[in-house]
């Protein structure tokens, strides 16, 4: 069960890579700002501006998760899936921009929607994953 929701996130994921690279990306330092009206939950905001430095190390991670999630092997395995593909999460950083990174993700874990994005096993799975990243980026 626990692969197939995993598989099932990674679709998600990989459907709409680019948008969601760009969305989490209003986590970063330099994010939410919106020109145009405030509103009382800046982070809420619809029309907030991602940080723009941190979009490409963000898509890069979320490549890594994305891959990490449709990984074909078994549920005991995964671990060890998962140890592998640390340092590449690592390289996928630029150089000064973990901290924007790791918020980016956090925005992105704390607004997965059930069962708007995906359904509940899925995003706990999803959410995990982003929480994986958070701690090898960090």
């Amino acid at each position: 069960m626990a692969k197939a929701c995993r598989h099932m996130a990674g679709w998600k994921l990989s459907s709409n890579g680019d948008k969601v690279a760009r969305f989490a990306a209003r986590g970063g330092v330099d994010g939410a700002k919106n020109p145009r009206k405030s509103f009382g939950a800046p982070l809420a905001d619809p029309y907030a501006n991602p940080d723009q430095s941190v979009v490409p190390s963000v898509d890069a991670v979320l490549r890594i998760v994305c891959a990490a999630l449709l990984e074909d092997g078994e549920d005991d395995d995964h671990g060890a899936v998962l140890q592998s593909m640390e340092q590449s999460l690592r390289d996928a950083v630029l150089s000064g921009q973990a901290k924007g990174v790791v918020g980016s993700l956090a925005y992105l874990r704390d607004r997965v929607g059930v069962p708007r994005d995906m359904p509940l096993a899925a995003a706990r799975q999803f959410r995990a994953h982003l929480n994986w990243a958070i701690d090898v980026v960090a």
